[in-house]
């Protein structure tokens, strides 16, 4: 039963993704809410959880290396990561790949040039996912030092750097 599942939500995931940027926009959860608590571990082992991140800046990715857009939108990523990593700004990459494409995480990440965290439990992140009401990837999501999202979309577009630069600054100067 849980393997059926999993299968199903992921090929759920894998049919928006090839819908299209922006197709699923309505699906993600809204910016205004409280981002959803849930923990789960680093590629490295590491505990992560929402809880950890109180205080910081996230931009958050669900997203698999089977995805097109979501390998398109991994060095905007990478570019705003490098940029706002030392003012505060935590990017995340919650993998929804399933034990059978798992091993490609790594491999990704070293190709790609990726140094934020990505988290590789699919287990967790699949449960996340739901919480996050992900039905297509990539969805990101920007969340406030007080833990509420401001920002989400499902779907990549090119050119959306600048727009998330302008939001990542002004958050990164608010109060937590």
């Amino acid at each position: 039963m849980r393997h059926t599942t999993l299968a199903g939500l992921i090929l759920a995931f894998g049919a928006l993704a090839i819908g299209g940027p922006g197709r699923a926009q309505d699906a993600v959860l809204p910016a205004g809410t409280k981002a959803p608590a849930f923990t789960t571990r680093t590629i490295s082992g590491a505990p992560l959880s929402m809880q950890s991140l109180r205080g910081k800046v996230v931009l958050m990715d669900f997203w698999a290396t089977w995805c097109g857009p979501c390998r398109m939108a991994t060095p905007t990523l990478q570019s705003l990561h490098k940029k706002f990593a030392a003012k505060g700004l935590k990017v995340i990459g919650v993998s929804i790949d399933d034990p059978n494409t798992l091993d490609q995480v790594k491999p990704f990440m070293k190709t790609a040039g990726v140094t934020y965290t990505i988290s590789a439990t699919p287990a967790s992140n699949m449960k996340a996912a739901q919480k996050y009401n992900v039905s297509g990837i990539p969805a990101m999501f920007l969340i406030d030092k007080k833990g509420y999202v401001r920002w989400s979309q499902a779907g990549y577009g090119e050119g959306e750097e600048a727009g998330l630069s302008v939001m990542i600054k002004k958050l990164l100067a608010e109060k937590a």
